[in-house]
């Protein structure tokens, strides 16, 4: 909200649109339309064909079978984020900077809260479907606080890097707003959250009595 009604967000889309000639000159550039864009759908179905390839290897060695579950968790921690990012689409109006009057589009500049006319067609851009593809990897925080906890920081940072890189690439081309992008990464934080709590419930309270023990012996 505060990036809507401030105007944070036009103002930052503003930098990538040529208001002289009226076109977002870098929505077909081939570093964020091919490489980021098309290159990143392609990274996350490879990321999703070797998640195959691993659970069926595990499945069919039995020394390995123990890492099922993680693998498991894996998959449905990392996909639960873009699925609820595609769901929020369907039940929000918010438009891509590109369709907009303000940047020679079609349709009006409406936010979270304002209402929707009523012969204007739905918006589909919120929240931002291309970087849950990339802070989907925020799961591997929880991947690694399982089973290599002093490394959980890296996985962390990888899903924020590639969310990040995901995300700048779809704002310089015109097709979403930095809010539309926040909302997804906590969309893709919170969900393999509560992923992790439902595969590790036990695990999970052990790491909450841990923080206890731990604030309470601080404060001796």
């Amino acid at each position: 909200f505060f990036f809507e009604y401030s105007g944070l967000d036009i103002w930052w889309v503003s930098h990538f649109y040529d208001a002289q000639h009226q076109v977002w000159p870098y929505r077909g550039h081939w570093l964020f339309y091919t490489i980021i864009h098309s290159g990143g759908q392609l990274f996350d179905w490879s990321v999703a064909a070797i998640w195959l390839l691993l659970f069926l290897f595990v499945n069919l060695k039995k020394q390995f079978r123990p890492y099922r579950k993680i693998l498991l968790f894996f998959f449905v921690a990392t996909a639960a984020g873009p699925i609820l990012v595609g769901i929020g689409k369907q039940f929000t109006h918010i438009y891509s900077p590109w369709d907009l009057h303000l940047f020679n589009g079609v349709q009006p500049y409406i936010r979270m809260l304002d209402p929707v006319p009523v012969d204007a067609a739905r918006g589909h851009s919120f929240p931002a479907g291309h970087a849950s593809g990339g802070y989907c990897f925020l799961s591997l925080y929880f991947v690694l606080l399982r089973y290599r906890s002093g490394y959980r920081g890296y996985g962390l940072l990888f899903g924020v890097i590639v969310g990040f890189i995901f995300g700048a690439g779809q704002q310089i081309r015109g097709a979403h707003f930095p809010s539309h992008d926040l909302v997804t990464m906590f969309i893709c934080w919170y969900a393999p959250l509560v992923c992790y709590f439902l595969f590790y419930h036990q695990e999970w309270q052990a790491l909450k009595r841990g923080k206890t023990i731990l604030c309470a012996a601080r404060n001796e």
